[in-house]
């Protein structure tokens, strides 16, 4: 959970304008994506304005845009409350959403809403999408080299994010130093104006003094007139130094607030780059889940690859055993086709032996025949 912490500056009058016409902007949603991750955490950063008083009863919801109350929420959570609160303050709040939770991936729109402990809807945040992440490759970044050469840096999209958060962070104390110095140039500037005046008052007391010193020289005596021209060139140098004084005074009065002009333009510019490092840091950590997941991918790829050349060098073999099979049977019916060729030349061998034989033993009975 998030602490509170007070939000220095003003509102610009428009804004306030709208929040006090409209009770859907006394909360104020911060950075809500177009989309997040089905069934996944999910963080949700708010604003209570000054025009809300939150209570131990008020939650935040997540609601599927078309609701008409309330009681339309999908899942809810408890609006923390804010420690060492003040009434008419400005505070952050956060509040954690967990996978199991959130709604899937169903293409339907939805919305985070304030509900008061009242049932009164003070805050919606812009819609959004429920989706799963689209698998991608590692994003490259191609520049051209500093040195006007035709060679090109290409970085990963992690490489830039990681150099862009280190420059936000680098900005970010240089901007810290700077508020130090700034600072310690005001309370400076501070102490010589509480100097100056100091020095005003006391010389006022002193051309108070001679003033009425004077009076009573030119009570007492007109004979006077050295003393009293004196008297009265020490007034007019009096008079020039309350007058000198008063300038410096002014002077230094608006180095101050220039001084805490430029204080204010820091603190709004650290604020943006700390939001700006934030962003960059959580781009990071999703460049880097992706990466872990493809990896996870890959790994699972060159398992299945493995398991798939294994079960090719097995069918590999298995041909080969087919093929030694084949000629093996090949050999075995050249084989029985020259028994059968041989088998039917002796039977044509014997067939004709015997027609021979019966031709023979006729030519005998008919010259038996003859002879008889």
């Amino acid at each position: 959970m998030m602490s509170s912490f007070q939000v220095v500056g003003s509102l610009p009058s428009s804004v306030i304008g709208v929040m006090e016409t409209s009770n859907f902007a006394h909360v104020i949603f911060q950075n809500v994506g177009k989309s997040f991750l089905p069934q996944e955490a999910l963080e949700c950063c708010y604003t209570l304005t000054s025009y809300i008083t939150p209570n131990p009863k008020d939650w935040v919801g997540i609601f599927k845009v078309g609701w008409n109350t309330a009681r339309d929420y999908y899942t809810f959570l408890w609006s923390p409350m804010p420690q060492d609160y003040q009434p008419g303050s400005t505070v952050h709040r956060a509040v954690v959403f967990q996978g199991y939770y959130v709604p899937k991936s169903d293409g339907e729109f939805y919305q985070f809403c304030y509900v008061t402990h009242t049932g009164d809807i003070r805050g919606a945040s812009t819609p959004f999408l429920f989706r799963p992440a689209t698998p991608t490759e590692d994003c490259l970044t191609v520049t051209e080299d500093d040195s006007n050469s035709d060679i090109l840096v290409v970085t990963t999209k992690s490489s830039v994010l990681e150099q862009r958060v280190e420059e936000a962070q680098q900005e970010r104390r240089e901007l810290l130093k700077t508020m130090h110095h700034l600072q310690e140039e005001k309370q400076q500037l501070q102490e010589e104006h509480r100097r100056l005046h100091r020095e005003r008052e006391q010389e006022r007391e002193t051309c108070s003094l001679l003033r009425t010193h004077n009076q009573e020289l030119l009570r007492s005596s007109q004979g006077l007139s050295e003393e009293r021209e004196e008297v009265r060139r020490r007034l007019q140098e009096a008079t020039d130094r309350v007058r000198q004084l008063e300038e410096d005074l002014l002077g230094v009065t608006q180095r101050g607030l220039q001084k805490e002009t430029e204080l204010d333009c820091l603190r709004d510019r650290l604020k943006k780059l700390t939001a700006d490092k934030d962003t960059l840091e959580t781009q990071l950590k999703n460049e880097k889940d992706e990466r872990d997941l493809y990896k996870v991918h890959l790994r699972s790829t060159e398992l299945e690859n493995t398991k798939l050349s294994a079960e090719l060098q097995m069918l590999k073999a298995v041909e080969l055993n087919r093929e030694v099979t084949i000629a093996q049977f090949q050999e075995e019916l050249d084989r029985l086709r020259a028994c059968v060729t041989q088998k039917e030349c002796l039977e044509k061998e014997l067939h004709t032996h015997a027609v021979d034989k019966v031709r023979r033993e006729g030519c005998v009975c008919v010259f038996i025949w003859v002879f008889l």
